[in-house]
């Protein structure tokens, strides 16, 4: 990443203090805190192995830029529950600290072919919802819901599409952070002085770069 990595983590760290509610904050507490491995593995994992944010620190930069927006959405759409949305955008893509391995393989694990991190984060949910005493069934379900929607429809890997407010947030949270970073990293790659740089499979369209005036 192009950021600090010990900078963006205690961003990470702040966002997951805003959380209120007692359940989904110890949720956060155990896997960025109290677990150093996961914690470890977030800091230095790529959020994909290609695509978008493919580096090391990608999955924590990817991370907060998801919160980032997030929370701009609560503050503009009163019908969101803000520490639902939150918890959600934070372990959205957690799943991919066991869905890829580590630098400089950085390639996909036996779960990750097999499973997916959707898959991979909603299971790490449920098995640490087990341990806190008290955590609600009903609120494990819609947190998730969000993880296993977060993609948005059935042929981009979800398995669910979003069918609440703070799964509808979340995918578009997602999938706009995953598009800019995605053209940054094209046009930071192009070395022409071409405007048109061509089609791209991404987004089924000739990309072009703004002109300058």
């Amino acid at each position: 990443s192009r950021y600090d990595i010990n900078t963006m983590y205690q961003e990470l760290l702040s966002w997951i203090g805003t959380v209120k509610n007692q359940y989904l904050s110890g949720l956060l507490t155990y896997y960025f805190i109290q677990d150093q491995e996961t914690a470890k593995r977030f800091r230095m994992s790529s959020a994909a192995k290609s695509v978008h944010h493919g580096f090391v620190g990608g999955l924590l930069e990817h991370t907060l830029s998801v919160t980032r927006f997030c929370d701009f959405m609560v503050k503009s759409y009163p019908i969101l529950n803000r520490d639902l949305l939150i918890t959600a955008a934070i372990l959205h893509d957690i799943g991919k600290t066991k869905e890829i391995s580590a630098f400089p393989m950085n390639d996909y694990t036996d779960d990750g072919q097999l499973l997916g991190h959707i898959m991979i984060g909603t299971e790490m949910i449920h098995d640490m919802a087990k341990e806190i005493p008290g955590f609600p069934a009903k609120l494990e379900s819609e947190l998730k819901h969000c993880i296993l929607a977060h993609h948005g429809e059935l042929e981009y890997g979800s398995p669910k599409k979003p069918a609440m407010v703070e799964a509808v947030a979340l995918n578009l949270a997602d999938n706009t952070d995953a598009r800019m970073e995605t053209l940054t990293e094209i046009f930071a790659a192009d070395k022409s002085k071409k405007e048109w740089l061509g089609f791209n499979r991404i987004f089924e369209s000739n990309l072009r770069k703004t002109g300058e005036w």
